[in-house]
């Protein structure tokens, strides 16, 4: 008889057991192999953040890079257009100091030849004949000085920097920069000296300077 009684009571708990499984379940919504599916699902969402999020970083580095290369060929671009500029500078300077200097030494000659021909003229012992050769070489020194300067002016609104004109027994020689300098230029620099000077053609050198 009590043997009959522990198997009956068992019993009812092994149904009572059952009974609360099955209500959990039911409460739950959540089937028992949900459980591994429902761990893979989370697993896979969050293999994909992981995946999307170093996406996100790999077309940063991307952009990162890319800035870099276009920042390099800018101041590569930079620094090239500096130089060029320094050496046209350096150009323009080697060039203004030759011109410059070239007109220093022709004006020191002429004014060495003015002083030489006026202490002729107005020396006393200087013979009529000689003072009439020397009026006569101011008058041509004067007048080739003027055409010295007229024709530099006219030369250089033709698009040259600078020049320099020099004229001497009946012959002009113009230096120019080179560059501009081509054969419609030479020949309307030649003009210009013939109009400012009365010089023929045959008689004008047109040189380039090539500092």
């Amino acid at each position: 008889m009590t043997f009959g009684k522990r198997q009956l009571m068992v019993g009812a708990l092994v149904v009572a057991l059952g009974a609360a499984v099955y209500l959990n379940w039911q409460f739950s919504g959540t089937k028992p192999g949900e459980v591994a599916e429902s761990a893979q699902t989370s697993s896979e969402k969050q293999l994909g953040q992981t995946v999307y999020v170093n996406t996100e970083i790999s077309e940063g580095a991307k952009a990162d890079t890319s800035a870099a290369v276009d920042d390099a060929k800018k101041n590569k671009a930079a620094e090239a257009k500096k130089a060029k500029e320094t050496a046209a500078l350096n150009m323009d300077t080697d060039t203004n100091d030759y011109f410059s200097s070239e007109r220093k030494k022709r004006t020191q000659s002429h004014d060495e030849a003015l002083k030489s021909l006026q202490d002729i003229v107005q020396a006393d012992d200087s013979s009529g004949t000689a003072k009439q050769e020397a009026v006569k070489a101011l008058e041509k020194l004067t007048s080739a000085i003027k055409a010295e300067s007229g024709i530099e002016a006219e030369v250089c609104t033709k698009g040259f920097r600078d020049c320099i004109a020099l004229i001497n027994n009946g012959t002009c020689t113009v230096i120019v920069p080179s560059a501009g300098l081509n054969d419609a230029t030479a020949i309307a620099i030649k003009d210009i000296v013939n109009r400012q000077s009365g010089i023929g053609f045959d008689k004008i050198t047109v040189t380039p300077y090539n500092g």
